[in-house]
């Protein structure tokens, strides 16, 4: 149950600090969702976490975009699909995501040793 708590935390959290802070938003809000809520899987937490939220921004963009935006940025980054390139973004996000989460418990857990 914890888990699922800090996944939708570290997910609502991102989504909240990338409306004012630039992509690195959601290495906070990763970071704040490890550091609060601590379950036995910080770093699949934070990756999950992200990674669903990057997947679910990056594809609402795409579906409103005007312009063959994806399809453009895939060419340029020398990826096949538009669908590996959601990945791709996901995958990315996630890791921050996952670190940042990770470091975040570590802190935590450092400091309830002392």
């Amino acid at each position: 149950m914890k888990f699922i708590v800090q996944v939708v935390v570290i997910a609502l959290l991102g989504w909240l600090l990338t409306l004012f802070l630039p992509w690195w938003g959601i290495a906070l809000a990763g970071f704040a969702g490890g550091y609060v809520v601590k379950s036995n899987a910080n770093f699949t937490a934070g990756f999950i976490g992200i990674a669903l939220l990057w997947a679910l921004h990056a594809l609402l963009i795409d579906l409103n975009a005007a312009a063959p935006l994806a399809e453009k940025v895939a060419s340029l980054l020398m990826v096949k699909s538009k669908a590996l390139l959601v990945v791709v973004t996901s995958l990315i996000g996630g890791l921050v995501g996952g670190f940042s989460s990770l470091t975040g418990s570590l802190l935590m857990a450092k400091r309830k040793r002392r």
